[in-house]
């Protein structure tokens, strides 16, 4: 009888997991096999999102694709790769391009973004003011800790793993290990010798 049970619950889930995959194919740029955004989430401008194959992101996520702020107009591109799976609370803003690779660990409270709040003006609101936007690169086979923040548009290369509570504002090359707020580079991989060596608490330029 439990068997049974399990066996329709089974079949059941599948046939949901279908038909959220058959909606979301019809209201994201593209949504992948096997992707998965659990709820409670918020999710703005799902046309301009493209979703990879296996992809999840935990409850809590808020992914917001801007395209209009005050008088400014966006055409953003916000891209997620194949395998690429976010913990909870995850949040990211794409007012012009968002991309993060294929086989990215993305830990809890990670916020991302490819925007600056304008502050020029002292007698508007930060909010009241525009925005200036750029483009965030996230390489492959990246960990990103928990708490991290990539507040600016920045490019990381692959294989970076970032420390928690991290605030990056700055480029990140490939193979490195960053700490810190600022962040700096407190390892590299050496290909010679096949280890992460430390070095002297490396400023990224």
């Amino acid at each position: 009888m439990r068997k049974q049970k399990r066996s329709i619950y089974a079949k059941r889930k599948k046939l949901y997991g279908f038909m959220w995959f058959l909606y979301n194919r019809h209201t994201f740029g593209n949504f992948g096999i096997n992707s998965i955004l659990y709820r409670p989430q918020k999710i703005t401008n799902k046309n301009h999102i493209y979703i990879g194959d296996h992809v999840s992101f935990d409850k809590d996520l808020r992914m917001e694709a801007i395209c209009t702020k005050g008088n400014q107009t966006f055409s953003p591109h916000l891209e997620i790769g194949s395998y690429t799976h976010a913990e909870q609370r995850c949040q990211i803003f794409c007012a012009n391009s968002v991309s993060i690779g294929n086989h990215v660990i993305i830990s809890s409270d990670v916020f991302i973004t490819d925007v600056s709040h304008e502050y020029s003006n002292i007698k508007l609101d930060i909010l009241e003011q525009p925005l200036s936007v750029g483009s965030t690169v996230i390489g492959d086979y990246c960990f990103i800790g928990t708490g991290v923040k990539i507040i600016k548009p920045v490019h990381i290369g692959e294989h970076v793993i970032i420390g928690a509570n991290t605030v990056i504002h700055q480029n990140i090359p490939s193979y490195c290990i960053v700490a810190g707020n600022p962040a700096h580079i407190i390892k590299k991989y050496n290909f010679q010798t096949g280890k992460w060596e430390p070095v002297h608490m490396q400023e990224i330029t």
